[in-house]
């Protein structure tokens, strides 16, 4: 007697969906001001921070062709003469936290008004403490001048779960001859010491695809559960950033995986994703620094069940380019959602969501998680900031509800 199960036919619209993983955007081009070589990348995310870092090379001396299409051509094998000091990077915090290390002496760096109000404590005492001569504002807020680079070699035990600080060392310590020591109290993204491999193997000229973002595919994925779809979709899987993915599966929610490729020492995977309740549940430090760019949309589709969460380890989100976890919490009063705020965590409870005006304050992840609830006549602030980090988003959501406004 044979044995069988029915499938039921999967309406899934064809769309091709290409946004590149930022994190790993960063340091490609970043790549080029450690090693004498000839990059070439395809799938490059075409954003105001990406061209940031991509401007910051150029004045560095590095040649660059593009963006066009997402493709790039770098090339550093003949540099050109360095003639300006100054490097303005915008509102890219991840830019100057990787290639501080990297800069020649004498160079200025420095952001906008949000980034200009940002600490860089945390990247510019371990430089420091590494022998860096460096100047910069009150309160460690850029610009930032240094004046002499020093390797004195280091023990650095990385109290913050911070894979830019981490970067930043790991770059600085390859042209050197001292060692330098890390010690993680907890384990944050690998993408610069799974490309390090790479780059020991001599090689002059490197073809990087970059995967798709998983934290800009989570906007998908949270948009998707919440509208009670089926869906199939191709993105980065690094087992140190799917927190988010690993919370659903807790929630025993029904994926499956079609295919799964490793290019240049990074996972891509294809999976096939079926809609899902979320149940209650919660959510432990541990493995926050997996999920800390993800908080934000996680909690918007919380919210969508009348379920109660609570969501520890949350201080870091006030180092992000907001205070993140007081401006989640004030905008989530007003939508009328149960919150209790305490000093790093949250506890949350579904309830019935009424529109309102939502301040992003110059947040683009903010903008994002708001823009997907779906309720009708929500008015959201600085729809611009989308352009940092997926720029592609209203091409991918077409929700004429929210209303959108933009403030100075």
């Amino acid at each position: 007697m044979k044995s069988y199960f029915k499938i039921k036919n999967i309406n899934i619209k064809k769309k091709f969906l290409n946004s590149g993983d930022k994190s790993i955007s960063h340091r490609s081009i970043i790549y080029s001001l450690i090693k004498n070589c000839i990059i070439e990348i395809k799938n490059l995310l075409e954003s105001f921070d990406i061209i940031s870092t991509i401007n910051l090379c150029k004045n560095l001396g590095i040649y660059i062709y593009g963006p066009i299409n997402s493709y790039v051509l770098i090339s550093s094998f003949k540099k050109k003469k360095i003639f300006n000091k100054i490097n303005f990077i915008g509102n890219s915090g991840t830019t100057i936290r990787i290639s501080l290390s990297l800069l020649i002496n004498n160079s200025i760096i420095l952001g906008d008004k949000s980034l200009n109000k940002r600490t860089m404590y945390r990247i510019i005492k371990p430089l420091t403490l590494l022998g860096y001569i460096i100047q910069c504002k009150k309160n460690f807020f850029s610009p930032i001048i240094i004046f002499k680079k020093n390797n004195l070699g280091l023990k650095y035990n990385l109290v913050n779960a911070s894979s830019q600080i981490k970067s930043c060392l790991l770059l600085s310590s390859i042209n050197s001859f001292l060692n330098i020591y890390i010690k993680e109290n907890k384990k944050t993204r690998d993408h610069t010491e799974r490309f390090l491999s790479l780059l020991i193997k001599k090689k002059n000229n490197f073809f990087i695809k970059i995967p798709n973002d998983f934290s800009s595919f989570s906007f998908l994925i949270s948009f998707y559960l919440i509208k009670k779809k089926n869906f199939i979709l191709n993105f980065n899987f690094n087992k140190l950033r799917i927190g988010f993915f690993e919370y659903l599966i807790k929630t025993k929610f029904y994926f499956y995986i079609i295919e799964k490729k490793i290019i240049n020492n990074e996972h891509k995977v294809k999976i096939l994703i079926f809609n899902k309740i979320i149940k209650n549940n919660i959510i432990f430090s541990k493995i926050i620094s997996k999920l800390i760019d993800e908080i934000p949309v996680l909690i918007s589709l919380i919210i969508n069940y009348k379920n109660k969460t609570k969501i520890y380890g949350l201080e870091e989100l006030k180092f992000k380019e907001s205070n993140r976890y007081e401006s989640m919490y004030n905008n989530l009063l007003l939508l009328g959602i149960k919150v209790i705020k305490k000093k790093n965590y949250l506890i949350l409870k579904g309830n019935k969501k009424h529109y309102n005006f939502i301040f992003s304050q110059s947040d683009h992840r903010l903008f994002m998680s708001f823009y997907i609830i779906n309720i009708k006549n929500l008015k959201i602030s600085n729809p611009e900031n989308i352009l940092s980090s997926f720029p592609n988003f209203f091409k991918y959501f077409n929700n004429k509800n929210n209303k959108l406004y933009v403030f100075n």
